[in-house]
């Protein structure tokens, strides 16, 4: 199945993105602004002109979204895309098709751009074409959601400094700059991005001639932000694009040798996300909380297929094939009971991608567990060596900490819960351990007994003393099913909760298009079922998903009655009668929270509930009443700007398609505005505060 997904997406990206363009008859959707400040609008497809000694060209198929280029000094530029199928932004030289590379002597382009698309479909390249014969090429430095490949491997270069992938496509009576007809696409992609440099173009023609790729007479070379069904900026701030001079010799392939440990990657995410990078359009980032070791961890979340994940390209410098290797990655999740999870290299052999599967391991819920294999073999003549972490089947988001590439048979070790943190040596991490590394940094004591190089440092400071605290506190939320170690509890948040599901599992429903906002954004909500509600196996499956995406799954009654209408004995029904239904759903007791029917409550209620913690709310986005998205976000973030939206728990509903196109906007914003969505179970963990049965809550 992932072979078949990968070669889709290469042949539909491959035929997407050509350059070739046919204008159509539709509304201005595309504009370039000239360096004087002149707006050139287009109805067609493409804007291309010449400025400042560098030609320009924006291309935008279908004139689909929008798209706007603005033109600076030399071939700088800056350009904006949203809700595009596929745009291209280029400056740079062309030339008259009467020249090979050789003949013109060495192009280069130096170049310096912010750009940083990490979860869109997008990529940074040198591009152009060739005659005789008709070549299309590209020189990839780095890219968003997805790395672009090519259908047949051909190996590896080192030009400028890095190892380029080489690849060659392809098309079969395709759109060309001769009409439609059959050409070759060649390819260099970059193993590590960057975002500035020196790409020496005629150095990577050179290199590919010895592999048998005859390019022909230059027709362009420019530098080129292009996108797929995505949105974007990018900002070229520097452009010189040299033609002449000797061709540059490419860099000399040096074994990489592995450090004092047999290591040829250790990654600790202390510093940054160490070129493990987003597979499949997910966030990937380093965080401060749930690090197996040290201060930091590598979050991974937004996922949307299981084989979505993080991945690291393996130079085959170092990794060769044919060789054996040990690899060892620590994973965590949050979100469900278990999770199975798998390290996985894919790679080029014989035009082809292949999957190998080089370890599994299954992880309990808050439990770092190990993938590990201290003998693994690469395929004699792969290529293009991808390694990866994905899960069996789920969309769960999780964490990767203490990642290792090593020689083959070094045993990496994985420490146990026990060992870090346990200073006094009595088999357990809790307060104790928080004295006795006091009393040692206050040279009450001389010795410990236990690791308490929390950080993994080797010094013994307050740093540790700290992250200590922070372990404990963190182990101690977990008490009655709360997990809040993915929480910052700097940070403000607010629990915008969901009523009257299920609504079912369809791609376009509102439940899921909520679920999916909230899961991208890495968040998690409170939603009350009506067990009269789940009535189908599609809507038993939102149920599951939601709870597999760490969801709080809660009571919202059996048949959705005005409460204070009923006797004890029909209160108390409704209220056990769901939590049955939804505990055979998800194999395990939901949330004991209920959210009052209509919100209405009297003292019978209370005292039948005893033992139930009952929501009601403090911000209502009244969609229930007919608001529209924009009235449910403006709600949202002017309770944001006058402080009380932190600790509120709002009530929305699955049911609305508004209230889907709310949060699809809601999460991303909130999330760049330092804001956390948690459930509400969560919101009172994290403040140290109990939900107690028999009380009304409307915020924390």
């Amino acid at each position: 199945m992932k072979k078949k997904k990968s070669n889709f997406l290469c042949v539909l990206l491959s035929t997407l993105m050509c350059v070739v363009m046919i204008p159509s008859a539709v509304a201005d959707a595309i504009t370039v602004t000239t360096k004087s400040g002149q707006q050139i609008n287009q109805s067609g497809d493409q804007i291309k002109g010449t400025e400042d000694g560098y030609s320009y060209e924006l291309w935008n198929q279908n004139n689909q979204g929008v798209a706007t280029m603005k033109l600076g000094s030399g071939g700088a530029y800056s350009c904006e895309w949203s809700n595009i199928e596929n745009v291209l932004f280029r400056r740079g030289v062309d030339f008259d098709c009467t020249k090979t590379y050789k003949e013109l002597g060495n192009i280069s382009v130096e170049y310096d751009a912010e750009y940083n698309n990490p979860t869109q479909n997008t990529y940074l390249c040198v591009y152009g074409w060739t005659k005789s014969p008709l070549i299309e090429y590209y020189i990839v430095d780095s890219w968003g959601s997805w790395r672009p490949p090519g259908a047949e491997s051909k190996g590896q270069i080192n030009v400028d400094g890095g190892t380029y992938d080489v690849y060659v496509t392809d098309r079969i009576n395709q759109p060309s700059i001769e009409g439609n007809t059959t050409f070759k696409q060649y390819w260099s992609v970059r193993t590590s991005k960057r975002t500035s440099g020196t790409i020496s173009v005629s150095t990577h023609f050179a290199e590919w001639e010895k592999m048998g790729m005859k390019t022909g007479k230059l027709y362009e070379a420019a530098l080129n932000v292009e996108g797929y069904q995505s949105s974007g900026t990018a900002n070229v701030t520097k452009n010189i694009v040299t033609v002449g001079g000797e061709i540059q010799e490419p860099d000399p392939v040096e074994p990489i040798e592995p450090d004092e440990n047999g290591y040829y990657y250790h990654s600790t995410f202390e510093s940054g996300t160490d070129d493990w990078d987003s597979r499949g359009g997910t966030n990937v980032e380093t965080v401060s909380q749930n690090a197996y070791k040290g201060s930091k961890c590598l979050s991974v979340t937004g996922r949307t297929d299981s084989w979505n994940g993080t991945a690291r390209y393996l130079p085959v410098a170092a990794f060769v094939p044919g060789q054996s290797y040990s690899f060892s990655t620590m994973v965590m999740q949050n979100s469900t009971a278990s999770e199975d999870f798998s390290l996985t290299l894919q790679y080029d052999l014989n035009g082809e991608a292949n999957y190998a599967n080089v370890a599994t391991a299954t992880g309990a819920k808050g439990k770092w567990v190990q993938l590990a294999n201290t003998n693994y073999t690469i395929p004699v003549g792969a290529s293009n060596l991808l390694l990866y972490v994905e899960t069996a089947d789920s969309t769960t988001s999780f964490f990767v900490d203490e990642a290792i590439g090593a020689e083959g048979g070094i045993v990496i070790k994985e420490e146990t819960a026990s060992d870090k943190g346990d200073v006094n040596g009595d088999g357990k991490v809790d307060a104790s351990d928080i004295s006795a590394l006091t009393n040692f940094l206050l040279a009450k004591t001389k010795t410990l007994s236990g690791d308490a190089d929390i950080n993994g440092d080797g010094v013994l400071n307050v740093f540790d003393l700290a992250m200590l605290r922070l372990m404990i506190l963190n182990s101690s939320s977990r008490e009655g099913g709360v997990d809040i170690s993915w929480i910052d509890p700097s940070k403000p948040m607010v629990a915008i909760s969901f009523d009257d599901g299920a609504v079912g599992t369809a791609e376009t429903a509102s439940s899921m298009r909520i679920l999916n906002a909230l899961n991208n954004s890495g968040f998690h909500s409170t939603f009350f079922y009506v067990g009269n509600w789940i009535q189908s196996s599609d809507k038993e499956a939102e149920v599951k998903k939601a709870y597999s995406m760490g969801m709080e799954i809660a009571n919202h009654t059996v048949s959705h009655p005005n409460l204070t209408e009923k006797s004890a004995s029909e209160i108390r029904s409704e209220y056990d009668g769901c939590a049955q239904t939804l505990k055979s759903i998800i194999g395990t007791d939901p949330s004991p929270l209920l959210r009052l029917p209509y919100l209405a409550v009297n003292d019978t209620v209370k005292s039948v509930l005893n033992d139930v913690p009952m929501i009601t709310c403090s911000i209502d986005t009244q969609d229930w009443n007919g608001a529209t998205k924009d009235q449910m976000v403006s709600k949202i973030k002017t309770a944001m700007n006058d402080g009380s939206l932190n600790g509120a728990i709002v009530l929305a509903h699955e049911t609305y398609d508004t209230t889907a196109a709310a949060m699809e906007e809601l999460c991303p914003y909130l999330k760049s505005q330092g804001w956390q969505i948690v459930s509400i179970s969560e919101m009172f963990a994290v403040k140290g505060k109990t939900l107690q049965g028999g009380q009304v809550y409307t915020k924390s």
